[in-house]
């Protein structure tokens, strides 16, 4: 029986520090390598799973303690790492199996480099960047190497390669940017594991295909740097590699054996991060140590990553309950080799590899850091694996019947194979002394049926997976689209260095969108702008005539039009012109573009270039003034909140940003005919009850006034930011789509109404006063019942928010401690002593909106520094609800009570709610088949009116059923959840019943010793009761009664 093989792994120092872990390789199997934790007061030290390495070749200059522990390990390389795992899981992916490979741990601590090595695109030790075996590749790349080496023409590699940054999946090999709501498109395929059905599958032929395509993603991923990892990764990449191959045992069949790779982000806690500054320090070898200078000036970037971190978290969060609660069932005996548990679906990690790994061949890389400074993030990643350990596995294999036209194919590619061979041997023969024109003849006759055998080859493979020839006939047609509005993709060109002609290339902060785009300025002049001019780019901010470009070759001018321009930061006003130079920075209304004139060489400090960009639009923006209002409505405790100058300026220039944006998607939604959608930028305070100038945010506020009740939603930047883009995409498509007369519908995951509100965020905060917890009393019922405040927000504090149910128990001691809980009488009587209590969050009553997902925050001072608590997240997509069961315990215990913890517990404590709206399908999505989203965007293109073709193209039609089907789906398994519940709420319900039962036939036989029982059995069967005896008649006027339940 296979279980989930853990393999934990310690990276280098960092810097000067007391050892804080051991580990050893004592052995084979599940438990065959050790892990201690050194100078710790942890109550369980010792560890055991299948792989235990030490990397941190650098103890001896950096070691403070326990150096001789150290010295004494067996350092494992990458080349140990993969020997120990990696030729197995080679072997079993080339038989058909499918495994997974999950890499967990803090940013930093050398999970990607387990699985990678160094992967950093722009770094020149990344294992892409070599041809031949490195000392420095991780598994991945070795087995991918010695996989292309043993490959031949019958062989077939794909590779699906994506990124999910909080809500959505990134195709990381699109050369258009597609991305798109996770929930699009995932379900399970016919050999029954979870895949994301739209995103590329990409054919590769070789080992220097992978590795380009391989440079080219990297590129695309969103990373930041924190101070844990200069290139830190926010959010979790995917990648499946398929070998499909013949099936040696039956010719007619395929062997499709799959490998995941899930690469997720950093563990840290959200509030733990900071975006950082780096030095780039350069070595005496060659590389570059990359130093941490410190915390960014710009704070907003810091509150944007927290943000961002905190969705991240919530996904790592519920696959460790499902390790958890998945643990203790198999020891309980609870659940066989491969099955799962229900629940734990609310978030795109489990939902997609939780089923997938219980039928893999599943690897766990752990990763963790020496220093005993890290113990806390250790000590969590050790628990988190010790769970996965015990998880028992039922993997399978995946075989695929070769199409008939596949098998005609595969003939006739062999009959081409003899006959090349025969070609060679007569060539050979011809070298020898024949006819010199027979040779000559043969040769080319080799080539040319080599070049049929290439075309056959990719026949082959399309006709094995028509996703892929729907893939490209998609992209041909976006390729088309945008050549239309005079936009080249840069995909489309080999080498744009080599263009002839000056071009502008599109630069966004976001990597996965920059330098995507290509505006090559062929014609003299070309006008930007809206439907008639040259170039027409995706953004409402364009106006007609815009602006124009002159001149040729790498000579050339812009002049100011219509509309808003900029050349490094400078206003061109209308009817001006400017020379260009190559590499100036153009903004167009709000895109931002590099200037290059043919055979550009001019590097780009893209950081300036966004700070240049920002000030620019802020320096002409037409909101100005409108912070001191939004300032001025925001009261928190009773009073206006105070901010410094800074704060002030910092959170005017962000909010500056959200404004155009903000009125850019109203319209937006105005024309997918969702109108009835406000948005407007606000403050807001994360507490409720005190707040200083580090808990004020920027939000975008949402509106749904077609709800019943009214909806209203907060969203951070960066969330609001991705709905804005994608939003602008899909009008765009439509577009598009209605100039070109083709059929187009939105997906209902980007429609408007499912960007903007299926998100979860903070609806309100409970607030109760913990002070009399400084007396070991319980929480009184008539306080348990806890007022909720709506979420601090300019002009939003007379909302009523609902209430919490909570409850504080006081304990004799932690873990199950027996014995009275200690009386206090005064509160210098707890100082020195320890303190327990449980806390108990039950539900939450009467929100102001129905929700689907619902989860509870607080923080916890136990004494020496702050904690974050959070409930497990709960689906109620089957039944959604205002007063949402929550049902969460958990114990704190404090060892030494503080005159710090007293002031702490005399202060108000914040509970805060997040939840996720329930959003209804609207009965018609926006499309070409929409007449009222045709009419307006035909208005607005200046076309003439037309009516719209109702009936829906079959893909359209399948499409939306697949839609419906993975929704039902999703309710199905929220029904098994809630059905396990109502069985163990039934199972009490009828052993108190039996009690009851019992009880009351005892009073019948006290009390009516001679006709009790025949009465409980006549209730029963619905007939009167039989009349009392004499005996009972004359107990009943004495005063004495009896109860009957039945």
């Amino acid at each position: 029986m296979a279980s989930i093989q853990v393999a934990m792994r310690c990276r280098p120092f960092v810097g000067p520090g007391d050892l804080g872990v051991e580990l050893r390789q004592t052995g084979d199997g599940p438990a065959g390598g050790e892990v201690n934790i050194l100078n710790s007061n942890y109550t369980q030290t010792r560890y055991g799973f299948a792989y235990a390495w030490w990397s941190a070749h650098n103890h001896s200059k950096y070691a403070e303690k326990d150096k001789h522990i150290a010295a004494d390990m067996k350092f494992i390389s990458q080349d140990l790492a993969y020997e120990a795992c990696g030729l197995k899981i080679k072997e079993d992916l080339l038989n058909g199996s499918a495994v997974v490979m999950f890499a967990y741990g803090l940013s930093g601590s050398g999970k990607t480099f387990t699985v990678f090595g160094p992967d950093a695109a722009d770094s020149p030790d990344a294992w892409f960047k070599h041809a031949e075996p490195n000392d420095m590749w991780g598994i991945l790349p070795r087995l991918a190497y010695s996989i292309f080496n043993e490959k031949t023409d019958e062989w077939k590699v794909t590779i699906k390669y994506f990124q999910n940054v909080v809500d959505t999946v990134r195709d990381l090999t699109s050369p258009s940017a597609s991305e798109q709501q996770y929930k699009a498109g995932m379900r399970k395929d016919q050999d029954g594991f979870m895949d994301i059905d739209w995103c590329g599958k990409v054919v590769v032929n070789s080992w220097d295909e992978l590795r380009t395509m391989f440079q080219q993603c990297n590129a695309r991923k969103a990373i930041s740097p924190t101070q844990f990892n200069h290139q830190s990764t926010r959010g979790h990449c995917v990648m499946t590699l398929e070998v499909e191959k013949p099936d040696a045992d039956a010719p007619s069949m395929k062997q499709r054996g799959r490998l995941y790779v899930c690469d997720l982000a950093g563990t840290e806690p959200a509030g733990d991060i900071f975006y950082a500054e780096y030095k780039k320090v350069p070595q005496d070898d060659g590389s570059n140590e990359y130093q941490l200078v410190g915390p960014h000036s710009n704070q907003a970037k810091t509150k944007e990553l927290q943000d961002q971190g905190k969705k991240i978290n919530l996904s790592l969060s519920e696959m460790a309950q499902f390790f958890m609660k998945m643990a203790a069932a198999f020891k309980k005996g609870q659940l066989k080799a491969g099955a799962t548990i229900p629940g734990c679906n609310s978030y795109f990690l489990c939902k997609y590899l939780k089923d997938t790994m219980m039928q893999a061949k599943t690897y766990l890389f752990c990763a963790i850091r020496p220093e005993t400074k890290f113990h806390q993030y250790t000590y969590a990643t050790l628990g988190f694996a010790n769970n996965a350990s015990v998880i028992k596995l039922d993997p399978k294999k995946a075989t695929a019947a070769a199409s008939e036209l596949e098998r005609k194919l595969m003939k006739e590619l062999d009959e081409m194979r003899e006959l090349v061979a025969q070609l060679r041997k007569q060539i050979a023969e011809g070298g020898g002394g024949g006819d010199a024109k027979e040779t000559v003849a043969a040769a080319e006759q080799v080539a040319s049926l080599q070049r049929s055998m290439t075309v056959k080859i990719h026949e082959i493979q399309q006709e094995a997976d028509p996703s892929a020839a729907a893939a490209a006939v998609a992209y041909e047609k976006q390729k088309a689209h945008l050549q239309a509005r005079g936009i080249t993709l840069s995909s489309e060109v080999e080498d744009v260095s080599k263009l002839n002609t000056s071009y502008l290339i599109n630069l966004d902060e976001d990597p996965f969108r920059s330098g995507r785009m290509l505006c090559i300025l062929e014609k003299t002049p070309t006008s930007f702008g809206r439907e008639k001019n040259d170039v027409r780019p995706q953004s409402m901010s364009m106006v007609a005539d815009h602006c124009f470009f002159d001149g040729s070759g790498a000579k050339r001018s812009i002049k100011g039009g219509k509309g808003a321009a900029f050349i490094n930061g400078q206003l061109i006003k209308s009817g001006k012109t400017q020379e260009l130079n190559d590499g100036d920075r153009v903004i167009i209304g709000s895109e931002l573009y590099v200037f290059r004139v043919p055979g550009s060489t001019a590097e780009i400090d893209e950081d300036t270039a966004f700070e240049e960009y920002r000030l620019a639009l802020l320096s002409n923006s037409e909101y100005k003034g409108q912070f001191k209002q939004a300032a001025s409505g925001l009261r928190v405790g009773g009073k206006n909140m105070s901010l410094d100058k800074k704060s002030a300026e910092q959170l005017e220039e962000e909010m500056m940003a959200l404004y155009p944006k903000a009125a850019e998607v109203e319209n937006l939604c105005t024309m997918l005919d969702r109108e009835y959608i406000d948005t407007s930028v606000v403050l807001q305070s994360t507490k409720i009850t005190s707040a200083s100038k580090e808990d004020a945010k920027v939000a975008v506020k949402v509106v749904n006034r077609n709800a019943n009740p009214v909806e209203t939603i907060y969203l951070p930047a960066f969330e609001f930011n991705r709905a804005y883009k994608i939003l602008s995409d899909e009008l765009y498509h439509l577009r598009d789509a209605i100039s070109a007369e083709e059929y187009y519908v939105v997906p209902f995951q980007h429609d408007p109404l499912m960007l903007l509100f299926d998100s979860t965020f903070h609806v309100g905060t409970a607030v109760l006063f913990p002070e009399y917890l400084i007396y070991n009393l319980e929480t009184d019922d008539s306080e348990r019942l806890c007022e909720v405040f709506p979420a601090a927000a300019s002009g939003n504090q007379n909302m009523d928010a609902g209430k919490l149910d909570v409850v504080w128990e006081p304990l004799p001691g932690p873990e199950g401690a027996t014995g009275s809980v200690l009386d206090i009488i005064d509160e210098t009587d707890l100082l020195g002593k320890p303190w327990t209590y449980r806390c108990r969050i039950k539900q939450a009553l009467q929100l102001p909106m129905i929700c689907d997902l619902c989860y509870c925050e607080y923080e916890f001072f136990d004494g020496y520094g702050y904690n974050t608590f959070a409930t497990e997240t709960v689906d109620f997509s089957s039944r959604p609800t205002r007063s949402p069961v929550l049902e969460y315990e958990y114990e704190h215990h404090v060892e030494c009570v503080t005159e710090e913890f007293l002031a702490w517990l005399k202060k108000p404590l914040e509970i805060k709610i997040f939840i996720s709206l329930d959003v209804k399908r609207p009965d018609q999505l926006a499309g070409t088949d929409n007449q009222k989203v045709v009419d307006l965007i035909r208005a607005d293109m200046k076309l003439p009116a037309q009516r719209v073709k109702t009936a829906q193209g079959a893909d359209a039609a399948l499409a939306e059923a697949m839609e419906r089907i993975q929704s039902l789906q999703d309710k199905v398994e929220a029904l098994m959840s809630e059905n396990e519940k109502v069985k163990k709420a039934n199972k009490r319900l009828v052993m108190q019943r039996r009690v009851a039962l019992a009880v009351a036939m005892e009073a019948a036989k006290g009390s009516y010793p001679d006709t009790g029982m025949e009465a409980m059995k006549a209730e029963k069967a619905g007939k009167p009761p039989p009349k009392p005896s004499a005996r009972e008649a004359s107990t009943k006027k004495k005063g004495s009664s009896a109860c009957v339940i039945s």
